[in-house]
């Protein structure tokens, strides 16, 4: 058992691990969805906590995953995104302007196009959706460019990272201030205060205690201001990474535990479809344009922000060229999790326009990983 337990571990810490642990994770989800559906979306509804933990965002099997457990990820990303400005690709302010110009621009791209096939189309649900095709999911995406992309230049992942957080954040204010999702005035008030006594301090104290106390601190006042919990790990291990020997080995038992139990839980969860509820009439050209705008949204704004920054002066890394951000951008198109928020939020969760929309995510999500996956192949055995 020892040496099988060994070998496990060293896959797990692989760069593609996590790639292989998601996309086992959805192919549970979709089968499951579609033998048990009863049973698979009871997870949704199902409680595993009183009213006082509800109230905190984990009130049921669902929420425990995608609000509590993903803090785990989010703060190994974290971490990572502290270490590469403190001593990494980073370390040059500008290199950080460009990817997150191109975030914004996806964002501004797929909304835009939502709202004018919506119009073209006369799809209601497409303009009211417009904030639906917006966020990109880094777990997804990062987990497709390690499995292709080890002969890559290294700043492409960091490029990539700092892209689809940039993504995820505003995605959430966006969320915030569309009335999408309602902060509590309250509870900002305590993360403010959270994170301008505690930074400081976790950082005076240098030690993983009080950090991992931080990283809980900072959950708790996500989930009191009722922005999405999970983004607490991308602050705090952003804020606690001082480049000491403990913040690496945290941001490695972090990458593991995420790699090996919460991403793969986090796509159980997420990757089921309401398959009965996809026989509406509207079914076929909701999947269909949503597709088209979020491949064609993501590459033409990510592009186009990308390419902006540069004229302003703030250029990308030396070693990535336009042709690995525009196959970078490709891979932004993977994502359901955000995206899947606001579409429950609009139109509930059993609606056949939420089912509709939810196999369109997932189409330009295979989409967006396969012909990803090639473009960086084709590139990585260039550079080879």
């Amino acid at each position: 058992m020892a040496p099988l337990a060994r070998r496990l571990s060293r896959a797990a810490r692989r760069e593609y691990a996590s790639a292989v642990t998601l996309s086992a994770g959805v192919a549970a989800a979709l089968v499951w969805s579609a033998v048990s559906p009863s049973s698979y979306f009871a997870l949704d509804t199902r409680h595993v906590a009183g009213r006082l933990f509800a109230f905190w965002g984990v009130g049921t099997v669902h929420d425990l995953v995608v609000n509590g457990l993903m803090v785990v990820f989010f703060a190994a990303v974290g971490l990572e995104l502290s270490r590469e400005r403190g001593r990494g690709v980073l370390t040059e302010r500008a290199h950080a302007v460009a990817p997150v110009a191109g975030a914004l621009g996806g964002m501004a791209a797929t909304a835009l196009g939502s709202l004018a096939l919506g119009h073209l189309l006369g799809s209601a649900a497409l303009v009211r959706g417009w904030g639906v095709p917006m966020a990109t999911d880094v777990a997804f995406s990062l987990g497709v460019l390690a499995l292709v992309g080890r002969r890559l230049p290294p700043a492409l992942r960091t490029f990539l990272l700092t892209l689809a957080i940039a993504d995820d954040v505003a995605s959430v204010v966006v969320l915030a201030l569309t009335g999408t999702t309602h902060p509590r005035p309250v509870g900002l008030a305590v993360l403010t205060l959270v994170v301008v006594v505690g930074a400081p301090l976790v950082r005076r104290l240098d030690r993983a205690g009080p950090a991992l106390a931080f990283v809980g601190a900072t959950w708790l006042g996500f989930a009191w201001a009722n922005v999405d919990p999970a983004l607490a790990g991308v602050l705090a291990g952003g804020l606690v990474n001082t480049g000491a020997a403990w913040c690496d080995r945290l941001e490695r038992r972090a990458t593991l535990l995420a790699a090996t139990v919460v991403l793969p839980l986090f796509a159980l969860l997420a990757g089921g479809l309401a398959w009965r509820a996809l026989a509406g009439p509207t079914t076929l050209s909701l999947v269909l344009a949503t597709v088209a705008i979020r491949l064609v949204g993501k590459v033409v704004g990510i592009t186009g922000g990308v390419g902006l920054a540069r004229l302003a002066g703030y250029r990308t890394h030396p070693t990535l060229s336009a042709g690995l951000v525009v196959e970078v951008a490709v891979l932004c198109a993977i994502g359901f999790t955000v995206p899947l928020l606001f579409a429950g939020t609009l139109f509930g969760a059993t609606s056949p326009t939420y089912a509709a929309l939810d196999l369109g995510l997932l189409a330009s999500s295979v989409v967006a990983a396969a012909l990803g996956s090639w473009l960086l192949g084709r590139s990585a055995r260039s550079l080879g």
